[in-house]
C-alpha cells in the first residue's frame, strides 16, 4: 500500500472534534461528561447563580407586601386622624364665634356699642395660647385678645377682617399654619362689624408627628420581625424542595440514572413534582438504555463483516496485476479502516457507558507524553515544547492516557496550522497530577466550545475534509472519568487553546537506571521529529 495512505490510515486514529477558529476571548472549564448541556452551559449557569435563591425572593416578597401594608394602614391612619383633629379645630373655633355672636353680639343695640361689648367680652375671656379672636367695627376699630398668637402677623389679615361673608381659610403664621373664620356681624340687616376667630394648627400637626413616630417605629420593628419569621417559614416549606435539588443534583454528578428520589412527604406540590420526575428520570434512563444496546449490538454486528472485507481486500491486493486494481483495493482497504475505527471507537464508548473498569496503575508523565508526542508528529511535525516535572507519576490506564494524550496533540498539530507551537506540561498540584496540551493555534469559537465533548458534534465551520467523526474528544472525556480523571478545554480567541487532564497521584518509588533510559531514547527519538 503506498506510504500516502499509511499516513492517512494512522491520521484517522486520533478524532477529531472540530476545527478551532477565532473569536471573543473566552475560558470555560468544561465536564468529561458525555450529552450533559446543563452542565456544559457554564455562562448560562453563571448568570443563573448571580440571581436571588428562591427563599430570598420569597422572603423579599412577603416582605414587600408587608410593608406596602403597613404604609397603606398608617397612611390611612394619619389622615383619619388629620381630618378628625382639623374638624375638632374647627368645632372649637365655630364655638368661640357662636359664644360672641349669641352673648355680646346680641345685646348690641346700636352700631357704637359694638367697640364697648368686644371690648368687655374679650377682656373677660381667657383665650387658648394657640387662638386669638379679633373684632373689627365699621368704625375701623379692631379689638383682639392678648396671647401669643398675634394676629397682626397673619398673612392677609387685613382682607380677612374686612370680609363681608363668612369664611374659612387657612393662612400663614408667626411659626405655623392658621386656622382662620371670618363671620360679618349683622344688626338690622346692615354689617356692623366682623368677627375673626384664628388657631394655630401647632398642636395638630405635633399630635400627627408624635403618632408618626408611634406608627414608624413599631411598624418597622414589626416588619422586620415579619421579615424574620417569613424568611424562616419559607426555608421550612421549601425543605422538601430543597432536599429534592440536592438529590437531583448528586444524580447528574453521579449520571448514575437509576437511583430515585425518596418519597417521604406527602403529595403535595412537591411530592407530585418528585414522583413526576422520577418517571421522567425512569423514561430517560430507558432510552439511553436502548441507545447503548443499539451502539453495542451495531457495533458488535458490523466488527465480524468488516474483518472479512478487509481480510478478502489483502488477499485481492496480493494478487492485483495492474496498477489501477492495486489503487482501487488501496481506497476501498483504507475507507474500510476508517469505518473499523468508527466502529471500535462506539464500541469502547459502550464499554464505558456500562462501567467498564480500567487497570489503574502508577505511570510516568514523562514517558507517556513522550510517547504520545511521537505518535502524533508522524503525521504533521511542529514546534513542541516539554515541560515535565521529574518524577511525577499518576494513577492511570498507561495505554488509555496514551490515546487520551495522542488525541489531543494530535488535535493541535492539525488545526494549529503549520505555524503553531505547542507546549506539553506535565506538573503537580496538591494531591493531582497536572498534564496540559497548549497551542497557539486560532483557538475555539464560543459557540462550539461548550460542546466539544459531545458526542458526533463537529462545529459548523469544521475543516472541509476532515474524516473525524466527532468521537475523539468524547472518548477522551469518557476514558478520563473511568480513571477517576478530569479534562476540560480553556480557549483564548486569537491566542490559542489549552486542554487540561488531571490525575490523581501515585506515589511512585525512585526511577530506576532503566526507566532513565527509556526516558532518554524518547527524548531523543522525539528530538528528531520536533524543532525545540
Amino acid at each position: 500500500m503506498p506510504a500516502r495512505n499509511q499516513q492517512r490510515r494512522r491520521a484517522d486514529r486520533p478524532s477529531s472534534a472540530g476545527p478551532w477558529t477565532p473569536s471573543s476571548p473566552l475560558r470555560r472549564p468544561l465536564r468529561p461528561i458525555p450529552r450533559d448541556p446543563a452542565r456544559m452551559g457554564s455562562a448560562a449557569m453563571t448568570a443563573r447563580r448571580l440571581s436571588l435563591p428562591l427563599r430570598d425572593r420569597l422572603a423579599l416578597t412577603q416582605g414587600l407586601l408587608v410593608a406596602a401594608t403597613l404604609v397603606f394602614v398608617a397612611g390611612l391612619t394619619l389622615n383619619l386622624t388629620h381630618t378628625y383633629l382639623t374638624r375638632d379645630l374647627d368645632v372649637r373655633i365655630l364655638a368661640t364665634a357662636l359664644e360672641f355672636r349669641d352673648g355680646p353680639a346680641r345685646r348690641v343695640s346700636a352700631s357704637a356699642d359694638l367697640a364697648a361689648r368686644a371690648r368687655d367680652w374679650l377682656g373677660t375671656r381667657a383665650a387658648a395660647p394657640d387662638e386669638a379672636v379679633a373684632v373689627r367695627t365699621n368704625e375701623g376699630q379692631v379689638w383682639s385678645t392678648a396671647g401669643r398668637l398675634d394676629l397682626a402677623k397673619v398673612d392677609g389679615i387685613g382682607a380677612i377682617l374686612t370680609a363681608t361673608t363668612p369664611r374659612w381659610r387657612i393662612v400663614d403664621g408667626p411659626g405655623a399654619r392658621i386656622r382662620v373664620a371670618a363671620i360679618p356681624l349683622i344688626m338690622d340687616d346692615a354689617p356692623v362689624g366682623t368677627l375673626v376667630v384664628a388657631a394655630a394648627k401647632t398642636r395638630l400637626h405635633a399630635t400627627l408627628d408624635a403618632l408618626t413616630w408611634r406608627i414608624v417605629l413599631p411598624s418597622a420593628l414589626g416588619l422586620v420581625l415579619a421579615l424574620a419569621v417569613g424568611y424562616l417559614a419559607v426555608g421550612q416549606s421549601l425543605t422538601p424542595l430543597t432536599r429534592m435539588l440536592q438529590q437531583v443534583e448528586s444524580i447528574q454528578s453521579s449520571q448514575d440514572l437509576s437511583r430515585r428520589i425518596p418519597a417521604n412527604g406527602p403529595m403535595d406540590e412537591v411530592g407530585r413534582l418528585a414522583a413526576a420526575f422520577d418517571r421522567m428520570l425512569a423514561r430517560v434512563q430507558e432510552a439511553f438504555r436502548s441507545q447503548q444496546r443499539f451502539l453495542a449490538d451495531a457495533a458488535h454486528e458490523l466488527r465480524t463483516p468488516l474483518t472479512i472485507a478487509l481480510g478478502h481486500l489483502d488477499l485481492l491486493a496480493s494478487g492485483a496485476a495492474s496498477v489501477d486494481e492495486r489503487r482501487s483495493i488501496a481506497i476501498a482497504t483504507e475507507e474500510l479502516n476508517r469505518v473499523a475505527r468508527i466502529v471500535r471507537d462506539l464500541l469502547l464508548l459502550a464499554r464505558l457507558d456500562e462501567g467498564a473498569a480500567l487497570a489503574v496503575t502508577p505511570v510516568d508523565a514523562d514517558l507517556v507524553l513522550r510517547e504520545a508526542l511521537l505518535r502524533s508528529m508522524v503525521l504533521a511535525p511542529r514546534r513542541v515544547e516539554v515541560h515535565a516535572e521529574p518524577g511525577l507519576s499518576v494513577l492511570a490506564d498507561p495505554e488509555r492516557l496514551l490515546q487520551v494524550l495522542t488525541n489531543l496533540i494530535t488535535n493541535a498539530a492539525i488545526h494549529g496550522g503549520e505555524d503553531v507551537r505547542i507546549t506539553l506540561q506535565a506538573r503537580r498540584d496538591g494531591d493531582r497530577g497536572i498534564i496540559s496540551v497548549t497551542d497557539t493555534g486560532p483557538g475555539i469559537p464560543p459557540e462550539d466550545l461548550p460542546h466539544v465533548f459531545e458526542r458526533f458534534y463537529r462545529g459548523a465551520r469544521a475543516r472541509p475534509g476532515s474524516e473525524g467523526v466527532g468521537l475523539g474528544l468524547a472518548i477522551a472525556a469518557s476514558l478520563m472519568r473511568a480513571m477517576r480523571g478530569d479534562v476540560w478545554v480553556a480557549s483564548t480567541p486569537g491566542t490559542g487553546t489549552t486542554f487540561t487532564v488531571t490525575l490523581p497521584l501515585a506515589s511512585s518509588p525512585r526511577p530506576s537506571a532503566e526507566s532513565h533510559l527509556r526516558r532518554s531514547r524518547k527524548r531523543d527519538r522525539a528530538e528528531k521529529m520536533v524543532w525545540k
